[in-house]
């Protein structure tokens, strides 16, 4: 009897866990983001081995970029702890970093208000047409000044080219 409640204790904690770490189930209800609250970046429905599929025909070189194909989205879920932190705000924003620091032109950035809410990225978004790169997530705004306490989150993502 002891054996089987801790077999059943172990399994509960160990599902606890898992949803503290991961986040909301996908299908899950948007909720308000708030502030004080920890968060974590979605990208097409995840955030371990993220693919954004690109559109860029003809020859590629080094530095190419082109537009994301159509369907693809970005959300945020609640997290207990770790990954981002809102601080003071009530918003996340999230983008694609920029591979060069010496880029004049501001990243698209979509702001949510829920979480479990994805939104579209849009095909004009320009990325590289291949390799790897990051998509920020914020509750300060691309390079606004911003209140202390807020922590980013970024998801690694994996560009693949469509139209080869």
């Amino acid at each position: 009897m002891v054996r089987i409640m801790t077999r059943t204790l172990a399994a509960v904690a160990m599902t606890v866990a898992a949803f503290a770490f991961a986040g909301a189930p996908a299908g899950a209800a948007p909720q308000p983001i708030g502030p004080n609250q920890h968060f974590a970046g979605r990208v097409n429905g995840t955030r371990t081995s993220a693919v954004v599929y690109t559109v860029c025909a003809g020859p590629i070189w080094a530095g190419r970029t082109g537009p994301v194909a159509g369907g693809q989205t970005l959300s945020v879920v609640r997290t207990t702890r770790g990954h981002g932190y809102t601080g003071l705000f009530t918003q996340v924003y999230a983008w694609f970093v920029p591979r060069s620091a010496a880029t004049t032109t501001p990243p698209t950035q979509l702001k949510f208000t829920s979480y479990n809410a994805p939104q579209a990225i849009p095909t004009s978004v320009a990325v590289p047409c291949d390799g790897t790169g990051q998509v920020e997530f914020s509750s300060c705004p691309y390079l606004a000044p911003c209140a202390y306490g807020w922590v980013p989150d970024y998801v690694t993502v994996r560009f693949v080219n469509i139209a080869l």
